[in-house]
């Protein structure tokens, strides 16, 4: 750890573990070494910390069949082309023009695209989303309403941007439980040899009315799903303030009153997003590691974005570990053939 990063890492310590003690029955002491420890033996975030609730967890064998961000990295390494690759998939643009088939609405690329083409699509759709192709996690993003009173403020924004895109009109179904922004399944593919592993599936909802896109942090939670397209546990918010009184898990939604954790919501689709899914992963032979963020219309699945360094937590947050007491490191090296750390990186 860096030693600019030290300080604001032992304040928010702190802060979580004191969050922690009260919620718990281990001490503020306990909690607070025991994050620094595992920060220094695992490299963990203190989110992976929370999310994967090593509050709990204390076993180091248990901990152990995690994987942290030097397994990811080994991983997607070795499954993926270097990222210096000419055409590599962290460019959303690119990423597009590659699956644009999944997408399911109508895409514009920038810089492929005169002005008259930018003009008709902001004429076309009242609301839209720029997005750079260069970002992650929801950041870059921008929810354009057009004025057609004053349609040139639209145009100037969307030349800002490198890809618009036509507003998702979400399934009702999926309105019950994110209100205000289209919910986000992200999916966790893994193709080695042929063969296709899909890790346990999250999806990314709005708990809260000022939120409008789906990103990392505050303004959205996770819930787990199992393999049959149920929600398995509650709304869980990636704590970030360490506010004893600010709620990070949600039975029920805040705002619609709907059901999240009780196991009778049922996510449409999902087996029609499941076989897309296995569809885009058969036809992809370069890329063995690939994170899908995918949404549900009310005409079925369709892709978000992709990316090739979808993050480690989704598939381990502690919902779906619990289920099994075990951690994704023995599939994932089952799968595999060897242990994480001996695969080679191209």
């Amino acid at each position: 750890m860096k030693l600019k990063n030290a300080l604001p890492f032992l304040k928010d310590a702190w802060r979580a573990a004191k969050k922690q003690a009260r919620l718990g029955d281990r001490s503020f002491l306990d909690l607070y070494t025991d994050i620094i420890r595992c920060k220094f033996k695992y490299k963990t975030a203190l989110s992976d910390y929370l999310l994967f609730n090593f509050m709990e967890y204390r076993d180091p064998k248990m901990r152990r069949e995690y994987i942290f961000s030097d397994d990811w990295v080994q991983l997607v390494h070795n499954l993926n082309p270097p990222n210096n690759t000419p055409g590599f998939l962290s460019d959303k643009v690119l990423a597009y023009k590659r699956f644009q088939k999944y997408f399911y609405r109508d895409v514009l690329i920038v810089a492929d695209s005169t002005d008259e083409a930018i003009r008709e699509f902001c004429e076309k759709h009242e609301v839209f989303y720029a997005k750079k192709a260069w970002s992650f996690a929801g950041r870059d993003v921008e929810k354009i309403k057009v004025d057609q009173n004053n349609i040139e403020d639209a145009i100037a924004r969307a030349k800002q941007y490198d890809m618009l895109e036509e507003e998702i009109v979400q399934h009702p179904v999926m309105d019950t439980v994110s209100p205000n922004a289209v919910a986000s399944f992200r999916f966790t593919i893994l193709k080695y040899e042929g063969r296709i592993l899909i890790l346990p599936l999250s999806v990314r909802i709005a708990l809260f009315d000022d939120v409008d896109i789906i990103k990392m942090g505050q303004s959205s939670s996770c819930v787990a799903i199992d393999e049959e397209g149920y929600f398995i546990s509650p709304a869980v918010v990636n704590d970030s303030v360490f506010d004893p009184d600010f709620e990070t898990r949600y039975d029920y939604h805040p705002i619609t009153g709907v059901a999240i954790s009780d196991g009778s919501f049922k996510v449409p689709f999902y087996k029609e997003m499941v076989d897309m899914m296995i569809e885009i992963t058969e036809g992809e032979d370069e890329y063995g590691h690939l994170g899908w963020d995918i949404a549900i219309s009310d005409k079925g699945p369709c892709v978000i974005e992709g990316n090739p360094w979808g993050h480690y937590d989704f598939y381990q947050y502690y919902d779906h570990v619990k289920r099994t007491n075990q951690g994704i490191r023995p599939t994932i090296e089952a799968f595999m053939g060897r242990p994480i750390r001996e695969l080679p990186i191209k």
